[in-house]
């Protein structure tokens, strides 16, 4: 058998269900796995077992009356440190937030306690989810970096903290750490899952998601979190399908490949790796075509610093006057560009981000998905998060994209493909991506002990 902290939500919860392990056991593993490894990886903010215990003992009390409501039921989760969470501070690594308690659950917290999972505690992000250089390690090699901001979420999973954690999106945070540590990154249509209760950096392009070990337990989670939330202003309605069906359906995808921009920047191995898959999954049996869309990516680009920085500034306005010395370098930087940013100059980006958005959909209606490489390269030195250049344009068109794991480079890091999706469609980018995910047969995973 397989060791618990290598194992899938599905898999632990098969365990849970057949009375293998209970709910407590399973999250008592998980905590001595963090006991053991967080002082060499730094994963947790905050770790409370009493809370995650008594949590467990509720779950084996539903289970032992054969109430299985949930397949999260007893599946312990790490939530980055911007979820707001009512049992636990909410610290947004800031000093300013350093014994903030918001008294209430984030949305997705909330929904994710219903489904029965266990919040075991708040996971490291750089400083309110920018993008300094983070504490956190990466488990595969840790003078590498884990990428940010949501670097605790995604090394934590890698490293067999937990089976799931929480991150967000506002530029790469959840698809570049996702392939800096070889574990599976998905983040929603932009409104479709309830950005109510988390600490924001700009609303206009802030989007919830998270790690798992597969995309069924992707799906799994998009499960329980997706769906309209009047508490949250840029919240949409949406048809919700039963999304675990989507990873059944094993049907070779029409894949648009994006080689404009992406095969410029990348690295040599990267194109080379990213061209190797290509034909993998066209011997497999995908129909693969390269895929144009009409915008220039590097104003794509500069027009979405625009608006983190315009909207990231108005989030902090006030307590930047009060206390500036408590904000990072890289925090300092945004809101001080945005401040000095007009709002002719915002209106323009804001423009920028309708016609990408007509221009990714329009790409879209030739293909099932995009693929692109994740990142330029496999994880870079620890003095950067590396760079959001490959993960932001889909963040700003709002659409659903997911990193997958799909082989080691030379220096033995993990590199990720990211495959992207028409709004609202993330049953369709589920079933392609589960698709693409048994032809690759990625199951590598970092030494670490």
């Amino acid at each position: 058998m397989k060791e618990i902290h290598s194992m899938t939500i599905s898999q632990l919860s098969t365990q849970l269900h057949e009375k293998h392990i209970s709910a407590e056991e399973l999250t008592r593993e998980f905590l001595d796995r963090s006991r053991t490894l967080n002082e060499k990886l730094n994963i947790w903010v905050t770790l409370d077992p009493e809370i995650a215990i008594a949590q467990a003992k509720k779950c084996d009390e539903e289970i032992a009356i054969g109430k299985f409501k949930s397949p999260l039921l007893g599946i312990p989760i790490g939530v980055k440190d911007i979820y707001y969470t009512e049992d636990m501070r909410t610290t947004c690594c800031s000093p300013i937030f350093e014994d903030f308690s918001s008294g209430y659950d984030a949305e997705t917290v909330r929904l994710l306690r219903e489904s029965g999972s266990v919040i075991m505690g708040k996971t490291i992000t750089t400083q309110f989810a920018c993008g300094d250089p983070s504490p956190t390690k990466n488990p595969w090699d840790l003078q590498r970096t884990p990428g940010g901001s949501s670097s605790g979420s995604a090394a934590g999973l890698a490293a067999g903290f937990f089976p799931a954690s929480l991150g967000s999106q506002t530029a790469g945070s959840v698809l570049r750490p996702a392939a800096y540590n070889g574990v599976v990154g998905f983040k929603p249509t932009h409104g479709l899952v309830s950005r109510y209760g988390v600490y924001p950096v700009a609303l206009s392009l802030d989007t919830m998601g998270w790690f798992t070990k597969n995309v069924a337990d992707a799906a799994t989670l998009l499960q329980s979190m997706a769906g309209y939330d009047e508490k949250d202003e840029g919240s949409k309605s949406s048809e919700i399908p039963f999304y675990s069906e989507a990873v059944l359906e094993k049907v070779a995808p029409k894949i648009g490949l994006v080689e404009q921009y992406y095969f410029e920047d990348a690295d040599s191995e990267t194109v080379s790796e990213i061209n190797k898959l290509v034909d993998k999954l066209s011997n497999a049996g995908a129909e693969i075509k390269t895929a144009t869309i009409d915008i220039d990516f590097r104003d794509v680009l500069k027009q979405h610093r625009i608006i983190m920085t315009s909207e990231g500034s108005h989030t902090h306005r006030e307590n930047f006057l009060k206390r500036p010395d408590d904000y990072s370098p890289e925090v300092k930087g945004v809101i001080e560009t945005g401040l000095a940013t007009s709002a002719s100059t915002y209106i323009e980006a804001l423009s920028t981000q309708r016609h990408l958005t007509t221009e990714v959909e329009k790409t879209l209606d030739s293909f099932d998905v995009l693929i692109a490489p994740t990142a330029i390269s496999g994880a870079p030195t620890p003095e950067t998060t590396g760079q959001p250049v490959f993960q932001a344009p889909w963040t700003m068109a709002g659409v659903p994209a997911i990193s997958l794991p799909y082989t080691l480079d030379s220096e033995g890091l993990p590199l990720g493909v990211q495959i992207v999706g028409s709004h609202f469609q993330e049953y369709n980018l589920l079933s392609k991506a589960s698709w693409i995910e048994e032809v690759i047969g990625f199951n590598e995973t970092p030494k670490i002990s």
